[in-house]
């Protein structure tokens, strides 16, 4: 019974967590107002980030060739990464611009045979199931926390990466500062690694966590990218929501040789749970 009441408990509280963060006005879905394929327009940061993940995924890049990897939603340069070191990538995506931009990118990277893209939420890659990875998180922008591991979890014969922020990230960090100003509300933060953790705990999943320090990827040329940037990041916003961004901008950013960053780093957790990890569940 008490084990009852912790396991509802936990994922309850993510529940209505999410559901506060996913009611904030003009919150756009995932990373707020960002188009991925934007994110990897610069293609330096993009590639950085991409290896990042890489990197905390595996520490031996050549044991992943000839692996079956599934990608819901993702980094965007990461399925050509991991292409060009002989996986199979497949990637879900429920937004058409999207797709259509990382099936542009495979012509022209030549990984077209090696990169898949399917439209629609992660379930429309269950025919192609088990994977060996599957990277999750994106699916994790949801209320319904247990049956979407569950779902997830289902679709490989290898194990679940989950990449979640242990707290806001800075550009995050500045936009829910902003948000009152700007909005006339506040944002509110969805839970973060120590809730999904607790989560995993109560549900009696056997999971590994390690973390990573990493900056946000997004570089701007001058202070008026930036300001657009953040202003789709937010929904779009008025002239005098603009004019405050800006301001608050010029101190929130700093110059790097390759352009404006914002100040800053977060811990990202990594959480890996391997297939048919969940041993305590029932006990």
């Amino acid at each position: 019974m008490n084990q009852e009441i912790t396991r509802t408990g936990c994922a309850a509280a993510w529940a209505d967590r999410m559901r506060q963060h996913l009611a904030t006005p003009h919150l756009l879905p995932l990373r707020p107002g960002t188009a991925l394929e934007d994110i990897a327009r610069n293609s330096l940061p993009a590639i950085e980030e991409a290896r990042a993940y890489l990197a905390e995924i595996t520490d031996d890049e050549a044991a992943l060739k000839g692996r079956s990897v599934l990608i819901v939603e993702g980094t965007p340069l990461l399925p050509y990464l991991m292409a060009r070191r002989g996986v199979r990538v497949t990637v879900t995506t429920r937004s058409r611009r999207y797709a259509a931009f990382l099936r542009a990118c495979s012509r022209q990277r030549r990984v077209e045979q090696s990169v898949t893209v399917l439209d629609g939420p992660y379930g429309v890659a269950a025919p192609s199931a088990p994977f060996d990875l599957v990277l999750g998180s994106a699916a994790l922008y949801t209320p319904e926390v247990e049956s979407t591991i569950e779902g997830l979890l289902a679709l490989t014969g290898g194990s679940l990466h989950l990449f979640w922020p242990e707290s806001a990230p800075p550009q995050i960090k500045f936009l829910a500062d902003a948000w009152p100003d700007v909005h006339g509300a506040p944002y509110v933060h969805p839970p973060y690694a120590a809730s999904l953790a607790r989560v995993l705990e109560s549900l009696g999943y056997t999971y590994t966590i390690t973390y990573a320090e990493v900056g946000e990827p997004a570089i701007y040329p001058t202070i008026g990218d930036a300001v657009a940037d953040c202003a789709a990041r937010m929904g779009g916003v008025d002239e005098r929501g603009m004019n405050h961004l800006r301001r608050a901008l010029r101190t929130a950013l700093t110059m790097h040789k390759e352009g404006l960053r914002f100040r800053g780093t977060y811990r990202r957790a990594q959480i890996v749970i391997p297939a048919g990890g969940q041993s305590r569940a029932e006990d």
